[in-house]
């Protein structure tokens, strides 16, 4: 893990008001892993910078988890955040090494892609007080216009479900909040997961008697994938990480095969859940049985030893 100063490596923009001098740790860290993505997770820091917490509440760590890749020369930081690197491939990776370096009782975690509400940590902080252990967030899609692409569509309908998350004992950690000494009792995340780490973490805390509250007012926002070629690596990014925690061990082949192919039931919830048009079901439904029929196939390759898990 290295750090870096941001005055010699980044050539960064300092703030020149607003400024502070730390004299006490902040309550809460806020940690962002990245990768690759600098012009995004800038309107993330743009957006942290807009908390209504005060600035001394709390400090950001992002793990930069592609290391031979520099910020851009104009990236900005503020004076309360560090930017660390993690050589180690994988999120949890990343999120480990800020964990370790973190200074807050609280942790906030969320992604370089997210837009936090401007009361995402206010809000989260007064559930905590109010005897909250771990919080899942609610993460709200945003499109790139008012037309959505089939995939959009897709995701409309069936991305980030955080209530479905927390009631199974997890969250996705584009937007989860919890007391740093969970850590302590449950351990961090499993590094060798490329996905599904989050949840795993989740469950292991379920067990160790820490349970987890779905926040609908503590709020990130996520940009919706608009293309099927970012939902496959996404399938396969999670198809490898359920296949790594030998979720399909319990399964045989054949039932593999019966249950992968046969069309989702489960899925025509949608038509009556869901704020779609008529047109959008049918959409949301038809991407959702291809979507499956492809992860089963991937599945298959894996566990034939046929294909390897990979990032993305």
């Amino acid at each position: 893990m290295l750090f870096f100063e941001q005055e010699l490596q980044c050539n960064m923009v300092r703030e020149n008001s607003g400024g502070f001098m730390q004299t006490s740790s902040p309550r809460v860290s806020v940690i962002v892993p990245t990768y690759y993505d600098w012009m995004r997770l800038q309107l993330c820091v743009v957006a942290l910078q807009k908390q209504s917490l005060p600035r001394d509440a709390f400090e950001v760590i992002i793990v930069n988890n592609a290391p031979g890749d520099m910020p851009p020369p104009d990236f900005f930081l503020p004076k309360n955040y560090k930017l660390i690197s993690e050589d180690k491939a994988g999120s949890y990776a990343a999120r480990n090494a800020a964990l370790k370096i973190s200074r807050g009782e609280i942790i906030a975690f969320t992604d370089s892609d997210c837009i936090p509400d401007p009361f995402w940590l206010e809000s989260a902080v007064a559930r905590l007080d109010n005897g909250a252990e771990r919080i899942a967030g609610k993460i709200e899609l945003f499109f790139q216009t008012d037309k959505l692409k089939i995939v959009e569509i897709y995701e409309k309908a069936f991305g980030f479900d955080q209530k479905k998350y927390a009631q199974s004992g997890g969250s996705a950690t584009a937007n989860m909040v919890t007391w740093s000494k969970h850590f302590e009792t449950v351990g961090y995340f499993d590094d060798s997961l490329m996905s599904g780490g989050d949840n795993e973490w989740g469950w292991r805390a379920e067990d160790k008697g820490i349970p987890i509250e779905y926040t609908p007012e503590v709020i990130v926002n996520h940009p919706a994938r608009s293309d099927i070629k970012a939902m496959l690596k996404k399938r396969k990014r999670v198809i490898g990480g359920a296949v790594k925690q030998n979720q399909d061990k319990k399964n045989n082949f054949l039932l593999v095969l019966v249950k992968g192919y046969v069309p989702p039931r489960k899925a025509l919830k949608l038509f009556f859940e869901k704020d779609l048009t008529s047109s959008e079901r049918l959409l949301a439904y038809f991407l959702c049985y291809y979507f499956k029929a492809y992860s089963t196939t991937y599945r298959l390759a894996l566990l034939l030893g046929l294909a390897k898990p990979k990032r993305s």
